[in-house]
């Protein structure tokens, strides 16, 4: 009959021995966990363990040749697998993070992939340098298209628009005039933030006689004489450049002549005079600049009203 030949052994659930169970070329089994122990002697004595299927083993692997596999899983807080230099896949409790990877290509699922530590995102198949976002700015460079069922903020930063055709609303409103000295200009702005401006046919400025906000979509116009030109009506609060946006507004009263700090940095603003009882614009009999920051507007008599300063 053969003999039987037993390892030292133990069936206690997560025990393992130590240097002072095992000799040298002694081996050690725990049945219950299924794993398999040695003793190393290397200068320094220490329990190894033999790797074996279906269990749970501790401690580092060093493999010099190829590794194939159908996957790796990689479990628990702040496992990764790490090769080289060139390639981390750390498990963070929402999804994949890999770092130093310059691109690359995403079949399926949703990356987030730390390349010299900038952030690139890839959904769905697209390129894995779709979209990167730089960890210090905070910076976004999306290399397509971006859509989104809306975007939050001022969009004082947005440039490069381009304004899609199926937008109708519109920055300004052309009228011609011809040998007229009355004048009524439909918009359609819904509005009395309006500005106006009359040119003749040499394209210089005429000053009405008055200009009257009818309602919100209409603006009519009195000349002094009968002339021919255009009229030019621009919205208030449409989207332009952030520096344009610059304006001063004061409420006068009880004086001829009014000095102006609008500190716009601008010697040669556009300035616009409004009679706030009649609802018309008025012309001033003089506009001074005294500096980019002051002006000092003059009537005939005294004037009550709004003057505005735009850049």
């Amino acid at each position: 009959m053969a003999q039987v030949v037993k390892l030292k052994r133990t069936s206690v659930q997560g025990r393992i021995p130590s240097i002072s169970n095992l000799e040298l070329g002694e081996l050690a089994i725990n049945t219950h966990d299924g794993r398999i122990f040695f003793e190393k002697d290397n200068g320094e004595l220490s329990i190894q363990e033999i790797l074996t299927t279906n269990s749970q083993n501790s401690g580092s692997f060093n493999l010099t040749g190829a590794i194939t596999t159908s996957y790796i899983n990689a479990n628990g807080s702040g496992n990764s697998i790490l090769v080289g230099d060139t390639l981390r896949i750390d498990e963070n409790g929402s999804g994949l993070r890999m770092t130093n990877v310059g691109a690359f290509d995403n079949s399926s699922g949703d990356f987030r992939i730390f390349a010299n530590q900038d952030l690139i995102l890839a959904t769905n198949g697209e390129n894995g340098t779709a979209v990167t976002i730089d960890q210090t700015t905070k910076d976004a460079n999306f290399v397509s298209a971006v859509t989104a069922s809306y975007f939050v903020g001022d969009g004082s930063g947005l440039t490069n628009l381009q304004v899609s055709s199926s937008i109708t609303e519109v920055a300004t409103v052309t009228s011609s005039f011809d040998n007229e000295s009355t004048i009524s200009v439909l918009h359609s702005f819904d509005s009395k933030n309006i500005i106006v401006s009359v040119y003749g046919t040499d394209y210089s400025q005429i000053i009405p006689q008055s200009v009257t906000l009818t309602d919100n979509d209409t603006v009519d116009i009195v000349l002094s004489n009968t002339g021919s030109g255009h009229v030019v009506v621009a919205k208030g609060g449409h989207i332009i450049a952030s520096s344009d946006l610059d304006s001063y507004r004061l409420d006068v009263s009880g004086a001829s002549s009014y000095a102006i700090t609008h500190s716009l940095n601008e010697e040669y603003p556009f300035v616009q005079v409004w009679n706030t009882e009649t609802k018309k614009m008025e012309q001033p009999l003089d506009v001074e600049t005294t500096s980019s920051s002051s002006l000092t507007v003059s009537f005939s008599s005294n004037f009550s009203g709004k003057i505005i300063v735009k850049k």
